[in-house]
């Protein structure tokens, strides 16, 4: 064993108490460790306010703490079920969505849950009377008109019909509740302070509440909720361990000392997990694709020329040998599972052998007066679910640039810096990727290629407002067909393809997940969440 790993062992024993009657650890609780599992993960969690934060990390904790009005089936990635309201009609209309809630649900901190509660939660998340540090998430509910409450029931009123997206996007963790009573203490602060201070007294509705979270520490440690309303969970405390070593966090999978979860494991060792006697690996192709972006405002990437030429260079074949047989070419922004991708859709100029690609790449490339200009690749220095090796596969897109007449390097830089700066414009290419958040193909193209009031979202990398592309997404979110709504969306692939050229797709990748099989009952859904209210350990 490791020194790093044995020390993290030693420091996760101190944290969960030394036998299975519990002891008081330095006065951060008590607990129970026959009733225990660890969350092994590669983001760091450092904020608790589902309003506020895109962190992958974070996500993982919101998803214990807090609940939505309805959820994405886990069985059917397609469907979508009650959590805190039991059922809703959508008006025939479709502008506008009306809910009944559960009754005699309260909030960690005593609060009553109800229509008002909700309603606060959801007009903060859209920055309605609110001012939030950070609001990643306001533009997918740029449709909503407002809430009405009364009693148990809420009414959402749309300014258009898109009560399918609308549904949807009220599945994301980002539309958790929040105690009211944190977020009218809050309303006072300045918007960080605020955000700190949610995080800070996180109350849900969940099935696990906060014991103690210390960023700078690393601690996060969660339990059972009493008074949850589908029951006191089993497992008495979760506690989140975030390990950025892969190395590192690969020992756990061996580790014979309790009950484990491993959201990354490295693809070099899933063979070994499915062999194991104590873990087991649950792995799906998931709804996410790595792709590289493209700024179309960029003075390195400017001219459309030159991105229909890198487009055309990058190998995919050479970019899928970093995944150890665990990802596949994808050639749409749309995650390849779902109905909407077009598997027959190219870019313009396109031909299955690469050497030709090249050649018409370079000829691309000299007409635009670029050749040995300057060009750099961005990407996240630590690993992601959709990109395992980000400086190999940084590099492999590289020489694919090389080969056309660019100079290209490669840039690493911390994942929270990254992703925060995109909107800023700085970079020419970035190497990034998405993973939706509600199994819905608008949830890839309004965020990633998109914008409103003529100004691209924040997460677009292109950094372009396309406005015959945003006519063209208008209309479809507001299909309820399915076959209407696949046509519509690859009529919008096809236009961002030829038009703005803002991305080239790469992979569409396997996710994993390694856990003890001592954990019964352990639900993740398809797009990869997963929430342990209704678990048991053997």
């Amino acid at each position: 064993m490791s020194r790093s790993i044995a020390l993290l062992l030693v420091l996760a024993v101190a944290a969960c108490g030394g036998d299975g009657d519990g002891e008081n650890t330095g006065g951060i609780g008590r607990v129970d460790s026959t009733s225990l599992v660890t969350i092994v993960t590669a983001d760091q969690p450092s904020v608790l306010d589902p309003h506020s934060t895109s962190n992958g990390g974070d996500v993982k904790v919101i998803h214990q703490i807090y609940e939505t009005l309805i959820r994405v089936d886990p069985s059917d990635v397609n469907r979508m079920v009650p959590a805190l309201a039991t059922q809703w009609t959508v008006a025939d209309d479709g502008l506008s969505i009306q809910f009944q809630l559960r009754e005699g649900v309260t909030f960690h901190d005593g609060a009553a849950f109800d229509a008002a509660a909700a309603k606060l939660s959801l007009d903060r998340l859209r920055e309605d009377g609110f001012e939030l540090s950070r609001a990643p998430y306001k533009p997918e509910f740029g449709d909503v008109a407002g809430f009405d409450a009364d009693g148990h029931t809420l009414t959402m009123r749309l300014s258009s019909p898109v009560a399918r997206v609308a549904l949807r996007n009220l599945t994301m963790f980002c539309a958790s509740i929040v105690s009211p009573t944190v977020l009218e203490a809050s309303k006072s602060m300045d918007p960080d302070a605020a955000t700190a201070f949610v995080t800070d007294n996180a109350a849900g509705t969940g099935g696990y509440r906060v014991d103690a979270f210390d960023q700078k520490a690393k601690i996060a440690r969660l339990v059972a909720n009493d008074d949850y309303w589908n029951g006191k969970p089993s497992i008495g405390t979760l506690i989140f361990t975030p390990v950025s070593d892969e190395s590192t966090r690969t020992e756990y999978l061996g580790n014979p000392n309790g009950h484990f979860l491993v959201d990354d494991v490295p693809r070099q060792h899933w063979a070994t997990v499915e062999s194991s006697e104590r873990m087991q690996l649950h792995s799906w192709w998931a709804l996410n694709l790595c792709y590289l972006g493209m700024n179309a405002k960029h003075e390195a990437t400017k001219e459309l020329g030159v991105r229909r030429a890198i487009q055309l260079a990058v190998d995919r074949e050479a970019v899928m040998a970093h995944y150890e047989g665990t990802a596949r070419p994808t050639y749409s922004l749309v995650a390849q599972p779902m109905a909407e991708y077009d598997r027959g859709l190219r870019v313009p100029d396109w031909d299955d052998d690469h050497a030709k690609r090249l050649a018409t790449a370079t000829k691309l490339i000299d007409e635009a007066g670029a050749k040995g200009r300057e060009i750099t690749i961005y990407y996240p220095q630590m690993p992601r679910p959709y990109l395992p090796r980000p400086q190999n596969i940084a590099d492999t897109v590289r020489q694919s640039l090389k080969a056309i007449g660019l100079d290209a390097r490669i840039q690493g830089e911390e994942n929270s810096v990254l992703f925060s700066q995109v909107s800023t414009g700085q970079y020419e290419l970035i190497l990034i990727g998405w993973m939706t958040d509600n199994g819905d193909p608008d949830n890839f193209y309004s965020p990633l290629a998109d914008g409103a009031d003529g100004k691209p979202a924040e997460n677009n990398t292109s950094r372009t407002f396309h406005a015959d592309v945003h006519a063209k997404l208008l209309a479809a979110r507001q299909l309820s067909s399915a076959g209407e709504r696949v046509t519509a969306y690859r009529d919008v692939e096809r236009a961002l393809q030829t038009d703005v050229a803002g991305y080239t797709p790469l992979v569409n990748t396997k996710q994993a997940v390694a856990y003890s099989k001592g954990i019964k009952g352990f639900v993740i859904d398809g797009i990869g969440h997963y929430r342990f209210d209704e678990a048991t350990l053997e």
